[in-house]
């Protein structure tokens, strides 16, 4: 039995000395993390030495964008027919969206009454997206329904009111001699206009110290239906707001960033630390992921239904993007163990592919090529914990998927 022991502490020296970049010690139960093929990805966290990124100040706006996003309304709550997401995003007074209206219309007035951020959510009823044309928007030819949802914060209701005014009035004289001032049912208080040859509408609502707007299309030009598509987007924008707390402009640069260290245990090959509140480095509820179905190098279906379902399956409580890779905290293990085993991911598979060598708490597939993902997609549980990565070619995706886990294992 000694002979065993020393053969086993001798075997535990090798591996250490030998150059390989993956730490910790295996526990009872666990894989030895330091069998696996990581390649070159990072297996420790970016806070191992106990310092936590801090976000500068000029950045605060997307944690407070992340934060808003779980209350604010996606496409499909407006109309279930919108069920496809096509981008999302937080902003500041500095990077207002076109959905908004034009920039340089617009930037001035947010500044002027000193925004603290938005955030911004759009969909449509088939996955494909909206572009502007002269200032004004136009829809693909196979796109009928379309909703871009946007809530903006200020210090107060006062500034919120006086911007509001001030943004349609700069939207409406820049679009003068084509769009119209139209009124929204329920809402005299709203601002809105629209162009008769057109089927979009631009509305915008101050409540309290927010301002909540929407560019809305339907399958054609039809007043009556784009007012009542409005009436019903403040009707759910505003109870969905009822119940998150009004932050001060102090809060609002004062917020925690990753407070329950989602992000740091998420695989991030470059290890940029600074908040993207566009998916690219974003922690953020289950109810907020949704938003990000179709973003741009976010592994999600644009269907936001089928990712809907599958965080469901798994109980998932909190969602952290990060460069490609999303990690899921669920409510325990067996949920976690479950999306592995049921190989609940959160786009549409072609075909099973092989799980990585040595990590038993995996599975992957190749992926339809115009879903969003890269060719090959995996997942991986760790505790509580799945990992989705992915890889053009399978050999990436699994280093990946074994770095993740050596970073789950190497994370407090």
């Amino acid at each position: 039995m000694r002979i065993r022991r020393f053969a086993i502490a001798v075997f535990a020296v090798v591996l250490a000395g030998c150059g390989s970049e993956v730490t910790g010690t295996a526990l009872p139960g666990e894989i030895d993390i330091r069998t696996l093929d990581v390649g070159s990805f990072p297996t420790e966290p970016v806070n191992a030495h106990d310092d936590d990124p801090a976000p500068d100040f000029y950045e605060m706006y997307n944690v407070a964008g992340m934060r808003i996003a779980s209350h604010v309304i996606d496409a499909a709550v407006i109309d279930p027919r919108m069920k496809y997401g096509t981008g999302a995003r937080a902003f500041s007074d500095g990077t207002t969206p076109w959905e908004f209206g034009d920039y340089d219309v617009i930037e001035p007035i947010a500044e002027k009454h000193k925004m603290l951020y938005g955030f911004l959510s759009a969909g449509a009823s088939s996955d494909s997206t909206v572009s502007a044309m002269s200032g004004w928007p136009m829809n693909e030819p196979t796109n009928e329904f379309t909703a871009a949802t946007m809530v903006l914060q200020f210090p107060d209701a006062d500034r919120a009111t006086a911007a509001a005014q001030e943004f349609h009035d700069a939207d409406l004289a820049a679009l003068e001699g084509r769009n119209q001032p139209v009124s929204i049912p329920g809402y005299p208080a709203a601002r809105s206009h629209w162009r008769p040859d057109s089927p979009f509408l631009r509305t915008l609502l101050p409540h309290g110290p927010y301002v909540l707007a929407f560019l809305l299309s339907v399958d054609k030009p039809d007043q009556n239906a784009l007012t009542a598509l409005a009436a019903t987007a403040y009707d759910k924008q505003i109870k969905a707001l009822a119940d998150v707390p009004i932050l001060t402009d102090e809060e609002v640069y004062t917020l925690p960033f990753d407070p329950d260290h989602l992000l740091v245990r998420t695989l991030n090959p470059d290890q940029f630390t600074f908040p993207g509140g566009d998916g690219s480095h974003t922690v953020t509820t289950r109810a907020g992921a949704l938003h990000f179905a179709g973003t741009s190098g976010v592994p999600l279906s644009p269907e936001r239904d089928r990712i809907a379902e599958q965080f469901a399956a798994m109980n998932a409580e909190q969602v952290a993007f990060s460069h490609g890779t999303m990690t899921i905290r669920t409510t325990d293990p067996a949920s976690a163990q479950r999306a592995v085993t049921d190989k609940l991911f959160p786009h549409h598979p072609k075909a099973d592919a092989a799980a990585p060598p040595n990590l038993p708490q995996s599975a992957c597939v190749e992926n339809r090529t115009l879903d969003g993902a890269k060719r090959f997609s995996c997942l991986v549980a760790y505790k509580q914990y799945v990992g989705v990565v992915g890889g053009s070619q399978l050999l990436d995706a699994h280093q990946r998927a074994a770095a993740q886990y050596a970073l789950f294992a190497n994370t407090r």
